[in-house]
């Protein structure tokens, strides 16, 4: 079976699988015996490079001893992958849809983030976290205490690609009502605030531009968005995130391509980064003051 083109869906059922066999303590080479073929085949697979039969599958879920309900999710995934008409966007509405996000900002070499009203989850501190997932998920939705403490945990170990070896080149523009709007509380969003400062002072692979209110032609406007690249190893996508499943990905070039223009866009009338690092530090000192 040769090479495919690592599209969306095959990179994240190679994600998948090999977060299975490294939780199951077993290597490439223990895997290739198990479906009878190469080491770099495996390797390939996991890269959402090849595609794989339904019994190689279930071979290699078996021998990964994955539970049931993750065995059908996956297999899932492995029918969503195996889809051979062109899709302008790929929707991941399974269980599991943010650790599968978190697997493509792991491979990915630079991530750009745009948000209006939020701080980016990959900014965002313990209690900004917290206070996000009371609002939104707890109340909102009905989620268990339990549920939104994971959902907060998972959050915190997905940032762990911003201090890790070699970690991706991140610019992120967080629009001025994202600093305004107290999530939780006034103390919350300053220490928020403060955290912005301390990340852009400490990590030089990070920028962080304030698009200012003022801004009369905003290209992202109500569109916030994730862009993630991968050095040409695979094809650029686009997350955008939903209220109710995994989001949705933007696939097609035309598509993406439409998307970094406007993100460049969006970055050429924001405050600049030092602009940007002052009005966040003098909006932190506002709050200090105002308690």
């Amino acid at each position: 079976m040769g090479s495919t083109r690592a599209t969306i869906g095959r990179r994240q059922l190679g994600a998948e699988l090999r977060d299975l066999r490294v939780a199951a303590g077993l290597s490439q080479k223990d895997a290739a015996e198990v479906i009878e073929c190469d080491t770099s085949l495996v390797s390939r697979l996991e890269r959402g490079q090849r595609s794989i039969k339904m019994l190689e599958l279930d071979a290699l879920l078996r021998h990964y001893g994955a539970p049931d309900e993750r065995r059908a999710q996956i297999a899932e995934l492995a029918k969503a992958a195996r889809q051979r008409l062109p899709r302008r966007t790929y929707s991941d509405n399974l269980p599991g849809a943010f650790r599968r996000l978190s697997d493509h900002e792991q491979d990915a070499t630079e991530i750009y983030y745009s948000d209006s009203e939020l701080i980016p989850g990959l900014l965002q501190t313990e209690d900004y976290i917290r206070a996000m997932m009371r609002v939104n998920r707890a109340e909102a939705l009905g989620t268990s205490e339990e549920d939104a403490e994971e959902r907060v945990s998972f959050r915190l170990t997905r940032q762990l690609l911003l201090t890790r070896e070699r970690p991706p080149h991140l610019w992120f523009v967080v629009g001025e009502a994202a600093l305004r709007r107290p999530i939780g509380s006034p103390k919350i969003l300053h220490e928020q605030l403060a955290h912005l400062i301390d990340l852009t002072e400490r990590l030089p692979h990070l920028v962080i531009q304030v698009a200012p209110l003022s801004i009369m032609d905003h290209p992202l406007l109500g569109a916030p968005l994730e862009l993630l690249r991968f050095d040409g190893l695979a094809s650029d996508i686009v997350h955008q995130p939903t209220l109710v499943g995994g989001g949705v990905y933007i696939t097609d070039d035309e598509d993406v391509q439409f998307c970094i223009r406007a993100f460049d866009q969006l970055r050429a009338v924001a405050l600049g980064p030092t602009e940007s690092q002052n009005f966040i530090r003098a909006r932190a000192e506002e709050l200090h003051d105002e308690h």
